[in-house]
């Protein structure tokens, strides 16, 4: 996963990276903010024994939800939905599917 804080104009560039996302730029705030969500999501993927590859949208909805995070449950509904629209399995989903389907 990437997340883009699009909100920063100070000097400093903000780069955080972990096993499983990236997160670059915004305000110190919103960079933490993406940090603490990362964080408390890589949690609950590994108490569920899973990596963020593996899981569904609807699986991942679940995550978001529990870990307090509305903007990615709102992206994960929107998979979802999007996949359920155009009839697309998302195991078998290309980078192309998804990217289209949250255009």
């Amino acid at each position: 996963m990437i997340g883009f804080g699009l909100d920063g104009s100070d000097t400093p560039r903000r780069l955080t990276t972990s096993e499983q996302c990236l997160m670059i730029g915004g305000s110190e705030d919103t960079h933490d903010e993406m940090v603490e969500t990362v964080l408390r999501l890589e949690s609950e993927l590994e108490r569920r024994g899973r990596r963020l590859g593996d899981v569904t949208p609807t699986e991942l909805a679940d995550i978001a939800w529990r870990i307090d995070s509305p903007e990615l449950h709102a992206i994960a509904v929107r998979l979802h939905d999007g996949l359920l629209l155009g009839g697309i399995d998302f195991m078998e989903a290309s980078a192309e599917d998804l990217r289209r389907i949250l255009d």
